[in-house]
């Protein structure tokens, strides 16, 4: 059985409109960078376990369905991804910050 492409997009779109609203409450906040990113993380981490107990209920044949762990798995495979393309650019930007010749 396969999620339909109308669901995926729908918890990108759910994705993306949630890190908006972080992203807006964190500038409000005048949080810090490590404690954005510790949050971000701790987002992808709660959003793997999530997936993994609804696994785990649908294993044991409890009142989790199918189509439930495979958006909860799509989700917390896109937070990986999203994080994996995150910190991907911070090197970059790190890296290039670093080549720039001061004075």
């Amino acid at each position: 059985m396969s999620i339909p492409i109308a669901g995926v997009a729908q918890v990108a779109q759910a994705g993306a409109a949630q890190a908006a609203r972080a992203g807006a409450a964190t500038q409000s906040a005048g949080q810090s960078f490590s404690q954005i990113l510790n949050q971000a993380v701790s987002q992808v981490t709660t959003s793997q376990s999530q997936a993994n107990q609804l696994l785990s209920q649908y294993a044991m044949g409890g009142p989790v369905t199918l189509e439930q762990v495979m958006l909860a798995t799509s989700k917390a495979e896109l937070m990986v991804e999203e994080a994996g393309a995150v910190t991907t650019r911070a090197i970059a930007a790190y890296q290039s910050l670093m080549q720039t010749n001061i004075g």
